[in-house]
């Protein structure tokens, strides 16, 4: 592979892992990235259902949340693998997502 990034719309989502140097980037194209901050490249990727713009790791790193446009939240583990089911709520956009520092909260702000 020689070149691979987001190509389609735009991309506001970028959260740093916690622990490794790492950056996940989450875009309006569907695609979650992994980017290794040594070697200044990507390591894994995945496509999903629809796009957003908001990422966030929780404190611990055991949780990676992404918010799409249509207003549904998502928590992934590291290996992209689902969580935490779906909370769909009738609404705009997820726009920013945060942890408290003890990581027992998540607030989520929206476009609504």
């Amino acid at each position: 592979m020689l070149l691979r990034g987001h190509f389609d719309d735009e991309l506001w989502g970028l959260a740093t892992h916690p622990t490794q140097p790492e950056i996940y980037t989450w875009g309006r194209d569907a695609m979650l990235a992994v980017w290794d901050l040594k070697s200044h490249r990507q390591k894994k990727h995945c496509k999903l259902e629809a796009g957003g713009d908001a990422i966030a790791f929780s404190n611990n790193a055991k949780y990676l949340v992404l918010g799409f446009l249509n207003g549904t939240m998502l928590v992934l583990d590291e290996n992209f693998t689902a969580v935490k089911k779906r909370r769909d709520r009738a609404g705009k956009a997820i726009q920013v997502i945060k942890f408290t520092p003890d990581d027992r909260i998540l607030a989520a702000g929206g476009h609504d």
